[in-house]
């Protein structure tokens, strides 16, 4: 019990610094790229997990899930992401990477029989990180070169609250209360190779803060409830993400070279809204398993104190996996492994130029792979690889390939329970 109290301490001092960052210069619009994956498992199975319970397994995304713990748990994940860019309108490419901790949640369950559970922790919310550099002159002007510099980091976290109660046992619900918070940087710099001409640096800053809730069900054992053996080991489950209305500051902050200095101050505001999905899960007697999600969110609505509503669009989301557990019938706990693999296709909420003129939603298509191993008898790693291709229509002036990778690491105890000489 010391030993996952210290873990727990670990976790949350490490939590205040959880920012994920996809690196991604399209991270710029907006509060930047949405995390949005249920967990260190669903990372290797195409970001599906919805219906995905167990013992060991914390879902991110859906609170229902946690009735089915039998064990106080405590999981704590690195993120790292590497994109490369090419810009087809600039005739330029780049590789931008990040890495940090991505969270961590601890679940305590309180009942078993009733699936009552109850959970907290931090995750990253969304990721807004990229570095560009350009340079241009001035028509017709000798000496007028110029280079360009933009820069923007930070993005928003999420402290979270809730719990699970399996009132049948075929039914478990889940509430989560969720707290964002989190500040975005663009820098932007120009510098002329002539010292005649005069150079800026802009800073816009903006704090955003708000409240929001998910509730979330599972539905199960329908063998059970219909007599039908095939529909054996399958669960059902969806969840619900409330708006977020968000608060806070923003700050511009300019210098020019001859010195001139200036800071505006202003109240800030943002609303990000609802978000939901559908996800079902397969468990076969053999040790496999496959988990399918469809998950969707109105983000044309999305607006802050730099961004209009309308500038972003409608995010769709599709992906599945499957998982094997491999040495299910060897007694050495050390000569199993879990294997996993998936795929998800995206509409995300960015938008680009084309080279046919306009604006066009960028799609994005990803494969993924993951391997689980046992520490010990109470505790795993996972690790979960992701490569893709974002930008998949030729039309495109902006095309991404990304490397994503997630380390998990998952401890637990038995609480509450007496011993047969108790």
């Amino acid at each position: 019990m010391k030993s996952l109290i210290l873990s727990l301490t670990l976790l949350l001092f490490a939590s205040g610094a959880a920012l994920a960052q996809d690196a991604s210069p399209l991270s710029d619009q907006g509060i930047g790229a949405f995390t949005t994956y249920a967990g260190g498992r669903s990372a290797g199975m195409g970001n599906a997990g919805l219906a995905m319970t167990g013992n060991g397994y914390l879902n991110r995304l859906n609170p229902a899930t946690w009735g089915g713990l039998e064990h106080v748990q405590i999981t704590g994940t690195y993120d790292f992401a590497g994109v490369s860019s090419t810009d087809n309108s600039l005739n330029t490419s780049s590789y931008n990477a990040n890495g940090n901790f991505g969270g961590g949640i601890f679940a305590l369950p309180v009942d078993r029989d009733l699936g009552i559970s109850i959970a907290g922790g931090f995750t990253p919310f969304s990721s807004y990180g990229y570095k560009l550099a350009s340079s241009d002159s001035v028509t017709n002007i000798s000496g007028s070169g110029y280079g360009v510099d933009r820069t923007g980091s930070g993005g928003l976290g999420e402290a979270f609250f809730g719990g699970s109660v399996s009132p049948f046992p075929e039914l478990s619900i889940g509430l989560m209360f969720q707290y964002a918070f989190g500040r975005t940087e663009a820098v932007t710099s120009m510098n002329f190779q002539n010292s005649a001409y005069q150079g800026s640096y802009i800073d816009n800053s903006m704090y955003l803060r708000g409240s929001g809730e998910t509730v979330g069900i599972t539905l199960g054992k329908f063998d059970v409830l219909t007599g039908a053996k095939f529909l054996s080991g399958i669960t059902l489950a969806g969840y619900y993400r409330t708006r977020y209305s968000l608060v806070g500051t923003s700050e511009t902050h300019s210098i020019y070279s001859d010195g001139f200095d200036t800071v505006f101050t202003l109240t800030a505001q943002g609303y990000i809204p609802p978000e939901y999905g559908i996800g079902v899960a397969k468990t076969f007697d053999n040790g496999l398993s496959a988990v399918l999600d469809l998950r969707t969110q109105q983000l044309s609505k999305y607006y802050d104190s730099f961004t209009p509503a309308g500038t972003l669009k409608d995010a769709l989301f599709l992906g599945g996996g499957v998982q094997y557990l491999q040495g299910k019938d060897i007694g050495s706990l050390f000569a199993k492994r879990v294997l996993r693999a998936g795929f998800y296709y995206a509409k995300t909420q960015f938008s680009l130029p084309t080279k046919s003129g306009g604006q066009k939603q960028v799609d994005e298509l990803f494969f993924t792979a993951g391997i689980e191993f046992p520490i010990s008898y109470s505790a795993s790693m996972d690790v979960g690889a992701q490569y893709g291709f974002r930008g998949l229509s030729s039309d495109f002036l902006l095309h991404e390939r990304i490397f994503r990778l997630y380390v998990s690491f998952s401890m637990g105890e038995t609480w509450f329970i007496r011993s047969m000489g108790d």
